[in-house]
């Protein structure tokens, strides 16, 4: 009989982390963009991505984190990777000039390599863009959202062109009920 209580109370501490895990899974949207899903129910966290868009350097998500019952606007966040100097991304603007809320991430040193004339590490640098639905209506051009981001310490600009698509299928997708 002991070894049995013993037995159970291992299977019910061993199956008690699972269920604070995120979970993850991919739902189609009626447009056929397929949704990455992470849920955390213990944590009441969910995370919506669209697939990823490459850019100069990098990449970029269309993506939304609800947490609870606060349902965020739909934002694109990304990583520009890249070797040399420091470029310090810092600013964004839509097609015409209008700003975008922008805002730098985190920036990290990768590996660096030195040679006998000079030396390289590979750079990234976060970001994050927060857009209202006025946003992505007001600056849609051809069926995708364009934004231009720039860099103080340097001439590096880099475009970000998203699908409309891929706003629409994390927007549904986030708002369909959740377990």
């Amino acid at each position: 009989m002991k070894f049995q209580f013993v037995l159970a109370a291992a299977v019910v501490v061993l199956a008690v982390p699972a269920q604070a895990q995120s979970v993850k899974s991919e739902v189609t949207a009626s447009n056929g963009i397929v949704v990455t899903v992470y849920a955390d129910a213990f944590a009441g966290r969910y995370e919506y991505t669209a697939p990823a868009i490459t850019i100069d350097s990098g990449f970029a998500l269309v993506a939304r984190v609800v947490r609870g019952d606060t349902v965020p606007p739909i934002s694109v966040q990304g990583v520009f990777n890249y070797s040399g100097e420091w470029r310090y991304y810092t600013s964004a603007v839509f097609r015409g000039g209008d700003p975008v809320d922008y805002k730098e991430g985190s920036r990290d040193v990768g590996r660096c390599r030195a040679s006998r004339y000079s030396s390289s590490c590979s750079l990234s640098e976060e970001f994050h863009i927060n857009l209202s639905e006025a946003d992505i209506a007001g600056h849609a051009e051809n069926g995708a959202l364009a934004m231009q981001v720039r860099a103080s310490r340097s001439s590096d600009v880099s475009l970000i062109s998203v699908p409309l698509t891929y706003f629409d299928a994390v927007k549904e997708v986030s708002e369909r009920p959740r377990p």
